[in-house]
């Protein structure tokens, strides 16, 4: 009987270790999947084709892109909107307002500035300059986008073209 019982205790102690074994590695199994989650801060802009918009920079709503440094938003172009920046009196620039770092994520869109020296993603912290959207500070390493831009007359034209 001490042999039946000795061979009971033994099994039942191989089946504790196998079930120790595969809780162990079900919890590593979990540990993993949520510390491999895929980085974000480099995925590309996304994309969207608009028609092309124009401003009558003569019309009142238009009247901040009279002066060198002047800029607008306007949200209805690009991924998330567009700052239209004026840098001399005939050179007009477009920026995509989605961040370049982490551009996926729900708070990645550029504002410009309370100084309205610069631009910045309030969500990352990156400030951009505007002379070429480049980044100045914060974790961005890439410039924002820039849509091509033509003046005809009064007429600003934006078009969903990248230029960089």
């Amino acid at each position: 009987m001490a042999v039946v019982e000795e061979r009971v205790d033994a099994d039942f102690m191989i089946m504790q270790k196998r079930s120790y074994l595969l809780w162990s590695g079900a919890i590593l199994l979990v540990a993993a999947s949520f510390s491999c989650k895929r980085d974000l801060s480099d995925d590309p802009i996304p994309t969207v084709a608009f028609p092309d918009f124009e401003a009558n920079l003569s019309a009142p709503e238009y009247q901040s892109l009279s002066v060198n440094g002047g800029y607008k938003e306007i949200g209805s172009i690009g991924v998330r909107g567009v700052i239209i920046y004026r840098s001399s009196p005939s050179s007009y620039v477009a920026y995509e307002r989605n961040c370049s770092y982490k551009p996926n994520e729900a708070c990645a869109t550029v504002n410009v500035d309370v100084s309205k020296l610069f631009m910045v993603d309030p969500c990352c912290n990156s400030s951009f300059n505007f002379a070429d959207g480049s980044p100045s500070g914060g974790v961005a390493t890439r410039r924002l986008r820039i849509y091509k831009t033509s003046l005809n007359g009064a007429i600003l034209t934006i078009s969903s073209e990248i230029t960089n």
